[in-house]
């Protein structure tokens, strides 16, 4: 599903983010990436979006060499995959059904399949009340509730959840966890998540990476306990 070998990224203005990173995600893991800032976890994220090709080695999803795209096929390749963002990135004028359609619509699906996955991922996340809403109508757990929404509308094989809990207390953050075991389980997406909160860590125990200026530093399997500092 997800394979880095030797991986290196050196920005143009010779930031050295990441070195030689070797990892492998299997087809349905729940993965957290943790570290401090300016451990690589952005970088590492970029890799994985197209939005920047390594320096060395090899990035590969579902089979697709990602550091070899070339640009145009950078949106096809992008159907496979779903991003969450701490910020939401949700479109103040559409409501919560029209948010979630238009991530269908820019691949063109038909109208009815649409109107049925729409309902089927509100349903999943637990939004099938707030259909016509408008964001700002919406608590930040709700908010966040629609950008996973979103994000799975496409039924993308890798789900990459970059800090999906930052703006939330901690209730709301672990209803956010559950949420995504939930997609993990039933839609059978592989998780990456990218997060600072070690108490989340510990309480929703997965596969933990380690990264820490620019190098994987651990790799604990489900169970492992992080300590603080």
């Amino acid at each position: 599903m997800l394979l880095m070998r030797g991986v290196s990224k050196t920005y143009k203005n010779g930031v050295n983010a990441l070195y030689d990173i070797n990892l492998t995600v299997e087809q349905g893991e729940f993965v957290y990436i943790i570290g401090p800032t300016g451990s690589g976890k952005s970088t590492l994220i970029k890799l994985l979006d197209a939005e920047e090709v390594p320096t060395k080695g090899t990035v590969e999803v579902v089979g697709i060499n990602v550091g070899k795209l070339k640009h145009s096929k950078v949106p096809k390749y992008r159907r496979n995959i779903g991003v969450v963002f701490q910020d939401y990135k949700l479109l103040e004028h559409k409501t919560v059904s029209e948010n979630v359609a238009f991530a269908l619509e820019v691949v063109f699906r038909p109208k009815l399949e649409i109107r049925k996955r729409v309902r089927e991922v509100l349903e999943l996340v637990d939004l099938s009340d707030k259909t016509n809403a408008f964001p700002r109508e919406l608590s930040g757990g709700q908010l966040q509730r629609v950008a996973i929404a979103r994000a799975i509308a496409n039924q993308p094989k890798l789900l990459i959840c970059d800090e999906p809990t930052g703006n939330l207390d901690p209730e709301k953050s672990l209803e956010i966890v559950r949420l995504l075991e939930k997609i993990n389980a039933e839609e059978g997406t592989t998780i990456v998540m990218v997060t600072h909160d070690l108490m989340l860590v510990n309480e929703c125990r997965k596969r933990t990476i380690a990264l820490e200026e620019g190098h994987i530093v651990a790799d604990l399997e489900t169970g492992g306990y992080i300590q603080h500092g």
